[in-house]
């Protein structure tokens, strides 16, 4: 027999859980009159593990003084970055979430005209705005491993294109470019284009720094690396992120910023960035919600990719509309599926919890009983 899980039961597992010991980081969700709140998130690959305590703090403290512009803060944020990353401040831009670099990066490189190269399906702002503003976007199937496929992206670089973008570890399938193979494609292309790469969710796994791309940034080759505070961080909604490149290019993006910074957001991610402890803890945490997500998908022989998201991308078998119908009926928002893969689905993390909560609702949908 199949079990059913309403919002109710849902919720009061939820609370149950609760009681019996969450972490101090994340804890709760606001009251609202909005429906969709009582509904668990795994839809949009947010951490409710953050904003850290001392980004909170520091957040709360900075609405005091949100009435001035954040010029000073902004620029104390871009130095605190340029340590961490291990560049010259002259390398960093500070903006808006990664997704205004991905934009202002399609505008300052192509001007509206020319190529794009990207990998279909992959996360849109930056292919979708290229050609919103008059560029032709080169599309590149990804590989049978549902990774970026590197030889067949410069095999389409043409004398017109301008940009390629590598979202590196890719979202929605959450594979992932090592980077000595990054490095070798970076080597071969940005003779002819610049290259673009995604970062989104690299910091999200403790080997990071053997796949980023900024070594070649640091060797003075046009390439963009963005990153984002709203993953590991869970900064989603206070909108902080950055890009790093020669200096010539940062000059390039800063011309076509359209943004000023927040004030409780700059201070947040200043104050995050130094909390280590919290960084390892969202670690960690995410580690978990991966492993009893990857166990619930082996257990119901639901074939799936490993990934180095806060996401896992599978096969639901069937129609991921449908999935996604009977997750919410079961008090979860999840499902979002792309082409072309007519059958599979994304479902974000959330907490441990949450994907406890989430591992009975696949059973029960796909007919299992624990």
């Amino acid at each position: 027999m199949n079990r059913k899980l309403s919002r109710r039961s849902v919720i009061a597992t939820t609370v149950g859980l609760l009681g019996a010991g969450l972490p101090a980081f994340g804890a709760g969700r606001s009251p609202t009159s909005n429906p969709s709140a009582d509904l668990l998130r795994l839809i949009a690959n947010e951490n409710p593990y953050g904003p850290s305590p001392a980004a909170r703090a520091a957040a709360q403290q900075a609405v005091a003084d949100g009435w001035k512009y954040a010029f000073r803060e902004t620029g104390a944020l871009k130095k605190q970055i340029a340590a961490h990353e291990g560049v010259p401040a002259s390398h960093v831009m500070v903006c808006a979430g990664s997704s205004e670099a991905l934009r202002v990066a399609a505008m300052a490189f192509t001007h509206g005209e020319g190529r794009v190269v990207s990998a279909t399906p992959t996360f849109a702002f930056l292919p979708t705005y290229a050609g919103n503003i008059g560029c032709t976007v080169d599309e590149i199937p990804l590989d049978a491993g549902m990774t970026h496929d590197l030889p067949a992206m410069a095999t389409a670089v043409r004398p017109d294109t301008r940009l390629i973008y590598v979202c590196n570890p890719n979202n929605p399938t959450g594979t992932r470019v090592t980077g000595a193979a990054l490095a070798d494609f970076i080597d071969e292309v940005t003779p002819r284009a610049t290259v673009l790469v995604d970062e989104a969710y690299l910091d999200l796994w403790n080997d990071h720094a053997e796949h980023t791309a900024i070594s070649s940034i640091r060797d003075g080759k046009p390439v963009v690396v963005t990153r984002t505070f709203s993953k590991l961080h869970g900064m989603a909604g206070l909108r902080v992120g950055y890009a790093l490149a020669p200096p010539a290019l940062i000059s390039q993006l800063e011309k076509l910023r359209v943004t000023n910074m927040s004030y409780p957001g700059v201070m947040a991610a200043a104050a995050s960035l130094r909390d280590t402890e919290f960084l390892a803890f969202s670690r960690a945490r995410i580690r978990e919600c991966m492993d009893i997500t990857a166990g619930v998908l082996k257990e119901l022989g639901r074939p799936f990719i490993s990934s180095y998201g806060n996401f896992v991308y599978f096969d639901t078998g069937g129609s991921p509309a449908d999935f996604a119908t009977a997750m919410r009926r079961a008090g979860i928002m999840t499902g979002m599926h792309y082409a072309p893969y007519p059958s599979w689905a994304r479902v974000s993390m959330g907490r441990v919890e949450d994907m406890r909560i989430f591992a009975d609702a696949a059973r029960s949908y796909f007919g299992r009983e624990t």
